[in-house]
């Protein structure tokens, strides 16, 4: 396999020497699609038109945005002879399992320190595909404990590489290496758009959870002195999705890049760049909205069946809530719009039926997250042999409705969906 360098390096050589990267992705520059069912449905011009950039299929097991932050971040790790990654996030943490999946490949150790947040199908899930993937997990009930369980895992775990939860700067600390994977990705796009594929965009939306993703982009778009708005929408606490912390993260990192080399231009990234739109994330991270199911949905009928992409109601979902939001009004019809997938669309559905649902091999402080039924298998207690052939079985999406034609009777059916139905909180957000 010929391994390309970042195209970061190939505008500024002097980086190669500097600054820590190993070849993690499989799948770049990620391909860009146009989505004429969306402008169809929101009666776009002529002029305008809407694009998505394929994060979700940048690595053979695992897509999304956490992939292109490993490559600087785990070249840092490796350069400095750690043997393991330390890291944080919610039970459900897309960022842990991208994090499970590379130590694996790379074979480092992996510890997640994991938080409440609320329970989902997708916590049960990604908690299995955790230990599948050999991460050892620790538990701690909030980020206070986090916080404390992890330092002290420190202390006596010196050859552990610490990462930050998704891999960015957080309120200034830490390491700006995981931002500088997405000005990599940004100067990436660039050269889409100097090859045709795309035409500039006048606006790209992202998601914005600990703002490396963001930042980066922005950072990136400054450097290559591009005009271009970007809406993040925030899919977590205001305390991390703000202005000074986005400014600050795009800042450090590209000062850490202007040491690095000198030729660098010396620009600043301040609020005006930006827009963050806070009315998306609901009472708390990981809370699913009817705006954001919606917009799942939508999106899926319109494109994703089509193009091979799904999204989630964490991060993405809300996004294109905005983005929906934002093609309602008449003057955006014309625009150019690009949407950051940074979700996996890889199917993990197979895996998991490989793996069954053995969560009692789970440290015991887990198990609670299994007393609450998100599957209709569950519910109607379907023999093996009847799950193993259904599409709903271990099935990323927990409304099997939206999945198969059941085969139960209709009874049986009809019990299901109405248990379900008190367990899936929408919140009118």
């Amino acid at each position: 396999m010929v391994v390309e360098e970042p195209i970061l390096f190939k505008s500024f050589p002097a980086l190669k020497d500097q600054v820590p990267w190993i070849s993690l992705l499989t799948n770049v520059p990620t391909p860009v699609d146009r989505l004429t069912g969306l402008e169809k449905h929101f009666n776009m011009s002529s002029n305008g038109g809407v694009y998505i950039k394929r994060d979700d299929i940048d690595h053979y097991i695992y897509g999304g945005n956490k992939l292109r932050k490993f490559e600087f971040l785990i070249g840092e790790a490796l350069k400095k002879k750690k043997k393991g990654i330390q890291t944080f996030g919610g039970v459900g943490t897309n960022h842990g399992l991208a994090a499970a999946i590379v130590t694996k490949e790379l074979g480092l150790k992996c510890d997640l320190f994991l938080a409440d947040q609320p329970l989902t199908w997708h916590v049960q899930r990604s908690l299995l595909l955790f230990d599948h993937f050999g991460a050892k997990l620790h538990y701690a009930k909030g980020y206070g404990s986090i916080a404390l369980k992890g330092g002290i895992f420190r202390l006596f775990h010196p050859k552990y590489f610490m990462m930050l939860p998704g891999g960015s700067l957080l309120l200034g600390r830490g390491s700006p290496l995981g931002t500088v994977g997405y000005i990599n990705a940004f100067f990436e796009l660039k050269s889409q758009i100097d090859d045709g594929k795309l035409p500039k965009p006048d606006v790209i939306f992202v998601a914005g959870g600990s703002t490396g993703t963001a930042a980066g982009l922005i950072a990136g778009c400054k450097l290559l002195g591009l005009d271009i708005d970007f809406k993040i929408i925030a899919v977590s606490d205001p305390m991390f999705v703000n202005n000074k912390s986005i400014t600050t993260n795009c800042n450090v990192t590209l000062e850490y890049l202007q040491e690095m080399d000198e030729s660098i231009p010396r620009v600043k990234v301040d609020a005006e760049d930006f827009e963050i739109y806070i009315d998306y994330l609901g009472s708390d991270y990981g809370v699913k909205t009817s705006r954001g199911q919606r917009a799942v949905d939508t999106m899926m009928e319109l494109e994703g069946k089509q193009k091979g992409f799904k999204l989630e109601t964490t991060y993405t979902g809300k996004t294109v809530a905005g983005l929906f939001d934002f093609l309602e009004k008449d003057e955006n019809k014309s625009k150019k719009i690009l949407f950051w997938n940074t979700y996996n669309s890889n199917d993990l559905d197979e895996l998991l039926r490989k793996i069954g649902f053995e969560w009692k091999k789970l440290p015991k402080k887990f198990h609670k997250f299994y007393e609450t039924k998100f599957q209709c298998w569950q519910i109607t207690e379907c023999p093996q042999e009847t799950r193993e052939k259904c599409p709903a079985y271990l099935n990323h999406e927990y409304r099997f409705w939206k999945v198969t034609q059941c085969s139960l009777d209709e009874e049986k059916e009809k019990v299901a969906r109405e248990e379900l139905s008190k367990v899936i909180e929408l919140e009118d957000a």
